[in-house]
């Protein structure tokens, strides 16, 4: 093989680049192009190792399926991180809901609204946002140009993210449900909903008012590691055995792509 290679003339065939193992959030800030824009970084791609980001002006939620240990919550973190420091507390807003306390201390300074670590802290906290989001729907009142514009509301977008889903949403109880009606209209009211949880038992989510509701408004999500035998969890994908932070991520704009999510220090 080496004296073919040393006797051909022709044009190089370009090598090969395969996904890292690991990659950090520090090396993807260094390769981002998008600094100044409200795009959130999430990792890299397999097609050219750029970055991948997370558009919640097109696509306002995001969902993730993976089983313990495989980067379900780095990867809430990433968002979280990109959130903080791609808008400014009077833009956006993050409700952080996080029953296991993987997160506690994670965000810091004005963007954070609220922390709920119980079902009872978060049905109040998701009845503070049910009445705020009614408040912003659009009136017989508004006009054309204001729908346009979204300018007959002023305040931030408000983000709610959820790690270990499948603990909130109980076969007894779902505080959630109660905004499931607002993601459809989340570009008029400014809500964002991000949810992550474990690949087990995630087939019977699909009739989960919440993860039944991201996968009927084709919401992007992504598949990482876990069994097959859950069926297409978003999309057609089904979960793979992967390594940690690899996964197959979902989009209108892009469709499916491997890509490997980046390390942040949890610290």
């Amino acid at each position: 093989m080496a004296k073919i290679k040393g006797a051909w003339r022709g044009r190089a065939a370009p090598q090969v680049r395969l996904l890292p193992e690991m990659i950090t959030y520090e090396e993807v800030l260094k390769l981002d192009s998008a600094r100044d824009s409200k795009l959130v970084p999430i990792g890299v791609n397999e097609e050219d190792l750029q970055p991948i980001y997370l558009d919640f002006n097109a696509e306002p939620h995001f969902y993730a399926f993976a089983d313990g240990e495989s980067g379900k919550t780095n990867l809430l973190r990433q968002i979280a991180r990109g959130i903080s420091e791609r808008y400014t507390a009077k833009e956006a807003l993050i409700l952080l809901v996080d029953y296991r306390r993987t997160m506690l201390g994670f965000i810091q300074g004005d963007s954070l609204l609220g922390y709920a670590v119980s079902a009872a802290q978060l049905e109040s906290m998701v009845n503070d946002v049910f009445n705020s989001m009614t408040r912003r729907l659009p009136g017989p009142d508004v006009t054309q140009e204001q729908l346009k514009t979204r300018s007959w509301w002023k305040g931030p977008e408000l983000f709610i993210l959820v790690d270990d889903y499948d603990l909130v949403a109980t076969s007894t109880n779902n505080p959630l449900r109660k905004i499931s009606d607002f993601l459809p209209q989340a570009k008029d009211v400014g809500l964002h909903l991000v949810v992550v949880r474990r690949t087990g038992g995630a087939s019977k989510s699909m009739y989960d008012p919440i993860i039944g509701k991201l996968k009927e408004i084709a919401a992007p999500g992504m598949v990482m590691n876990g069994s097959r035998d859950e069926g297409a969890l978003v999309g057609n994908i089904k979960a793979s055995a992967m390594p940690p932070g690899r996964g197959n991520l979902l989009t209108r704009k892009a469709g499916k792509q491997l890509i490997q999510v980046s390390w942040i220090n949890p610290d």
